[in-house]
């Protein structure tokens, strides 16, 4: 019969390889959770800019249906219109009413105006959407705007 040390010779050699398996493993879970974090947290950084250039949209459409004292019409927006890498898109819809008495017109606009970037169904494809309805009330006698 072989002594006890012979019989157990050659037993670490898989024990290591086995532990150097399962410690690369965890590694690249590891690796693997923050490389999605990462991504995460850049999607969240371009979804706050791309609220931002949608309501940037937003604002540039109310300031040229606003300003002028006459009751405009929709604008046309830019043909390449890009802030910061996104592309806007906008949309304003325009309705006319009359008060009851036949003096004031009102003008009601709903703005919607969406920002996007990439390619649909990608993984980096960011869009933010926002819908502004405003109204404005000129005087048809003076032409002035309504208090």
């Amino acid at each position: 019969m072989k002594p006890i040390a012979f019989r157990v010779k050659g037993f670490m050699l898989p024990m290591a390889i086995f532990l150097l398996v399962v410690l690369a493993a965890l590694v690249g879970y590891a690796m693997r959770l923050a490389m999605l974090a990462n991504l995460g947290t850049i999607q969240d950084v371009q979804g706050a800019q791309a609220y931002l250039a949608a309501r940037a949209g937003v604002e540039w459409t109310a300031f040229q249906v606003l300003t002028p004292a006459n009751m405009q019409g929709c604008p046309a927006a830019p043909a390449p219109f890009t802030i910061n890498g996104f592309d806007v898109v906008l949309n304003c819809n325009q309705n006319v009413v009359q008060d009851k008495g036949g003096t004031q017109n009102i003008g009601i606009y709903t703005i919607v105006s969406t920002a996007s970037i990439g390619v649909v169904g990608a993984k980096d494809y960011i869009e933010r959407r926002i819908t502004v309805t405003l109204s404005r009330c000129i005087d048809v006698i003076s032409g002035e705007e309504c208090n």
